[in-house]
């Protein structure tokens, strides 16, 4: 494997996403068709990608985990004998000249200041957001439900903009901000006085079993303080400088965000992990002017995943808590979605839902760990799939589960297909 020069121009820049395992070719496919991406390689764990660094195209990344800006991507370290002799060269791979550390760290602050005004624009909507919620929605009956289900039983939205539907049928903080903006622009690094940084090491494969992450921390740290003048801050850094060691590569990067892409700044309750909730209304292959249900929506995640993508769809979340669908009410309010989202209260196995009146059925369906049944989830399983095939219509739905079993991820998917 070759080393990786990373291309720094405006123009365009090597990036890298870290994933959740079984989630890179989402990223992948995303980075590709947002972002342009070129030179996209996806390996365990993270995607390396090169585009134009555009933030408002890089934020739109849903399946990724955090973001950040590569500043060196080597092939597997072949460590020399001695412990000393080996902490010097890993210092001077890892480190290595100072042009590239500079040109690296122009580009970043200068996505530091798209980032900056992004998170003011996205400040003022959460505050609108959060003036709209202090008004009550009004309760009606939805067009599909049955007609014994009554409006007192009902949760909605809003009445005009669902009929109209129906017709048509941002984790740890890694930067100091304050610090940050105290700082004039172009100037940043080279106050070395005002400049703080830490480094976060993480060391897997045989690379572990010599030294730890703290050990190979304390000498990468080091060596940027000789070479920049910077001054350790474990606490609030202006900059984190990430260092990944395994027997496939040796990366440095910076995280470009505070805050992780999978951190949505419009979920105010969360539920499902918003990448599992993304990927999972990917593999639904939703269309235009179709109509898709969570019978099991909690607070709502993968509807909200899913509007927010797919703004023109008429999407249907049912839950048979009603401090869930409160919740779930709040984060689609949240996220301005309100006029594609319409919620229900009712139970997966005798839903209020005329027949054959769903296209899409997209679900995390429990399986008796956080949320307790009185039924053996074994048993239960078939009853919510017939269910599901009473209401579904002549297309496909899909039901999802992601769930651990022993630290380890299983994937079960089910797919009616009525013909």
């Amino acid at each position: 494997m070759a080393e990786t020069k990373v291309d720094c121009s405006p123009k365009r820049a090597r990036f890298f996403c870290t994933a959740g395992r079984g989630l890179e070719r989402f990223v992948t496919e995303e980075v590709t068709r947002k972002a342009s991406a070129v030179d996209v390689e996806a390996m365990s764990g993270k995607v390396f990608f090169t585009a134009e660094p555009d933030m408002y195209r890089l934020r739109q990344i849903k399946s990724g985990e955090r973001l950040f800006l590569l500043l060196r991507k080597e092939p597997p370290l072949s460590v020399p004998k001695g412990k000393g002799n080996a902490l010097s060269m890993l210092r001077e791979t890892m480190v290595g000249e100072s042009k590239v550390w500079i040109s690296a760290l122009d580009l970043w602050q200068n996505l530091q200041e798209t980032v900056q005004h992004m998170n003011d624009v996205q400040n003022d909507q959460i505050k609108a957001s959060k003036r709209k919620l202090e008004n009550d929605s009004a309760l009606y009956t939805s067009k599909l439900c049955k007609k014994e289900h009554g409006a007192g039983e009902v949760c909605i939205l809003d009445e005009h903009t669902s009929d109209k539907f129906l017709t048509q049928s941002e984790n740890q903080c890694f930067f100091n901000d304050e610090q940050t903006n105290n700082i004039p622009p172009k100037t940043l690094f080279s106050a070395k006085s005002m400049f703080t940084f830490r480094v976060s090491c993480r060391c897997t494969g045989a690379i572990a079993k010599l030294f730890t992450a703290q050990e190979l921390g304390r000498v990468i740290g080091k060596a940027l303080v000789r070479q920049f003048g910077w001054k350790p801050d474990l606490r609030k850094p202006i900059l984190e400088v990430f260092v990944h060691i395994n027997d496939l590569y040796s990366v440095v990067g910076f995280p470009i965000m505070r805050q992780p892409l999978a951190n949505r700044a419009y979920i105010q309750s969360t539920g499902l992990r918003s990448t599992t909730a993304w990927a999972m209304v990917t593999l639904a292959e939703i269309s235009a002017k179709t109509i898709v249900l969570d019978p099991m929506c909690g607070v709502g995640t993968i509807l909200l995943e899913a509007a927010k993508e797919w703004p023109h769809v008429h999407f249907l979340g049912m839950d048979i808590n009603a401090s869930q669908l409160k919740n779930a009410v709040d984060n689609v309010k949240a996220a301005g979605v309100e006029g594609s989202v319409e919620f229900l209260k009712g139970s997966v196995l005798d839903l209020p839902i005329l027949s054959e009146s769903i296209d899409v059925v997209i679900s995390d369906i429990p399986f008796g760990k956080k949320f307790a049944s009185s039924k053996n989830m074994k048993e239960l399983l078939p009853e919510i799939l017939c269910e599901m095939e009473r209401y579904v219509n002549y297309i496909v739905s899909y039901a999802v589960n992601y769930f651990f079993v022993n630290n380890t991820l299983f994937t079960k998917l089910w797919a009616l297909k009525l013909i």
